[in-house]
């Protein structure tokens, strides 16, 4: 597996696969092909970056069967849906999906090429955040039982005594605990401990 972006291109159509293989590989981009959904599940890498794009119709598996899969599979990457017989309720049936953007058939390179770069910006900003939030999971399991019940308070802006009552120790105590969840979650202050809880849901665990 390398960083670099890659695009998945998946149509039952060689001579349109071709195509857009030359349109978007004549940029600099990097294109995979393939003629169905079956192949690229066994080909494709999930820890590989990049973006899908994916005919709507197709003999066995179509667009959304094929996103339906990938999130049984827990996969996420950013789908461009391909069509050249969608009307506008498919459209929106796709878009409302998930997916990035819906390009009827045919489109022009302009259109094309916006919407491979708006699904490549989303899968890098995806798999910055999914980053974070495991740092932020991974530092929030090293706190202690105590420290863990204190956090989940902390960010439901609980002041110090109310959290010493509702836990039934001092407020010095409680500042003990506070100090050291700071510490470890490498937080500069409550407002980032509170940005934290939230991307992650841990703020949810007092509801």
């Amino acid at each position: 597996m390398t960083t670099e972006q890659v695009i998945h291109v998946v149509d039952d159509d060689r001579l349109f696969l071709a195509a857009l293989e030359r349109t978007l590989g004549s940029t600099g981009l990097e294109v995979r092909t393939y003629t169905c959904a079956k192949i690229f599940l066994e080909r494709f890498d999930p820890q590989q970056p990049g973006c899908l794009i994916t005919d709507l119709r197709m003999p066995d598996t179509g667009g959304l069967e094929l996103q339906k899969r990938l999130k049984e599979l827990q996969v996420r990457i950013p789908i461009i849906f391909i069509s050249g017989h969608a009307n506008a309720s498919t459209a929106v049936a796709a878009l409302k999906s998930g997916a990035v953007d819906f390009l009827e058939k045919p489109f022009s390179e302009k259109d094309l090429l916006a919407s491979v770069h708006q699904a490549l910006d989303k899968d890098l900003d995806d798999r910055r955040l999914a980053r974070e939030q495991a740092l932020v999971q991974q530092r929030y399991s090293n706190l202690s039982p105590r420290e863990q019940q204190v956090f989940v308070l902390v960010v439901s802006d609980l002041p110090n005594k109310k959290i010493a009552r509702e836990l039934m120790i001092s407020p010095r105590t409680v500042e003990h605990h506070r100090e050291h969840l700071m510490l470890k979650m490498q937080a500069h202050s409550t407002a980032e401990l509170i940005t934290m809880a939230v991307l992650c849901g841990i703020h949810q665990l007092r509801l």
